[in-house]
């Protein structure tokens, strides 16, 4: 049996809708089964349900960015890409002099 073109624009719309079906029922059955296995997780657990804190209320601490804190980040990740690309220690490289260029 030769396939024209729109038959196989056909059976290409049989096949998807086939499959999508096959997800879509096989997604409602395990739904519906945790829905009906809900209670019996519920006993296991004891019932207990877990406290949620919520952190919108609790203030947060100011973390203030300085230039040091910037200046040790470039130097630690200069010293392990030196250290990545020589083989050596990141402990055995000492940094004697950093100066930003501008």
């Amino acid at each position: 049996m030769f396939l024209m073109i729109e038959n196989a624009v056909g059976e290409g719309f049989k096949v998807l809708g086939l499959g999508m079906g096959i997800v879509i029922a096989v997604l409602l059955i395990l739904m519906i089964s945790l829905y009906l296995l809900l209670p019996i997780f519920r006993r296991i657990s004891g019932g207990k349900k877990e406290k949620i804190i919520s952190t919108a209320d609790a203030p947060s601490p100011a973390v203030e960015n300085t230039a040091a804190d910037d200046e040790c980040d470039v130097v630690a990740a200069i010293i392990a890409a030196i250290a990545a690309q020589t083989g050596a220690s990141p402990a055995s490289l000492k940094v004697v002099s950093f100066k930003r260029l501008k």
